[in-house]
């Protein structure tokens, strides 16, 4: 009977630089999967679980663990959160099969490391009817325009700054993407930066950093990561 086993990342098949404890390389050619020994039953219901649930939190901690202590020593293809193979058969049809665009992935972001920015605009909380006091109808009217003039412009100059760190950013990374924006973030992107180049990437966003803030906008960077947004390997079935 196969021993079941989760795989977290392909990268180099250079089992001597792997200092990770537990999880093992398992090898084909140039390149090698990274897996542990695993109970089925710990993934059986990993689709169904709610995203705070303390069991898939642990799972999540787990497999990233893992995939930045590789990330330590060589470049990495992180895998789906919750791949299992069956056996060491297995892992290596899974190199086999998506061989040769793992091996190109794997030298795209050699040395590069993953960040993430996000610029969130609060807009101010206004009420419908400004205190009227003391106004005619027409004056009531005029403030009122006035303040919504005022929040567009501030939503206007929020928006172009935010569009002009992009840019900027852009031009120190090797590639980007764009993820969900939920309501209020402008920016939610993923850069993958040479790592050669992270003292002006950080330079370009505290700059313009500066200049969102003051126009009212939240701006946060997040890393370094492997490169999670940069690896979409389609490796084709296991068995084949």
């Amino acid at each position: 009977m196969s021993d079941w086993l989760c795989a977290y990342a392909i990268t180099r098949n250079r089992p001597a630089t792997l200092d990770i404890g537990l999880p093992r390389l398992i090898g084909y050619r140039d390149l090698g999967v990274v897996v542990s020994a695993v109970a089925p039953a710990r993934f059986d219901r990993i689709d169904t679980l709610d995203p705070v649930d303390g069991a898939l939190a642990e799972l999540a901690r787990e497999h990233d663990a893992v995939v930045r202590a590789v990330f330590r020593h060589e470049a990495v293809l992180p895998l789906r959160f919750g791949t299992v193979l069956d056996g060491e058969d297995a892992a290596r049809r899974l190199l086999k099969a998506g061989y040769d665009q793992a091996r190109d992935c794997l030298d795209e972001v050699a040395g590069h490391r993953e960040w993430g920015v996000r610029v969130r605009h609060t807009e101010p909380v206004t009420t419908t009817r400004p205190d009227a006091a003391g106004l005619t109808g027409t004056q009531y009217l005029v403030r009122r325009h006035e303040r919504l003039k005022a929040i567009q412009r501030a939503r206007e100059d929020v928006a172009g700054a935010a569009g002009r760190l992009q840019d900027a950013l852009r031009r120190h990374a090797a590639d980007s993407i764009g993820r969900a924006r939920p309501h209020g973030v402008l920016v939610n992107t993923a850069y993958l930066v040479e790592t050669g180049r992270e003292a002006a990437f950080h330079a370009e966003f505290e700059w313009f950093a500066r200049e969102l803030r003051e126009a009212g906008a939240t701006v946060e960077t997040s890393g370094p990561w492997p490169p999670y947004s940069f690896t979409d390997v389609e490796l084709g079935a296991a068995d084949g």
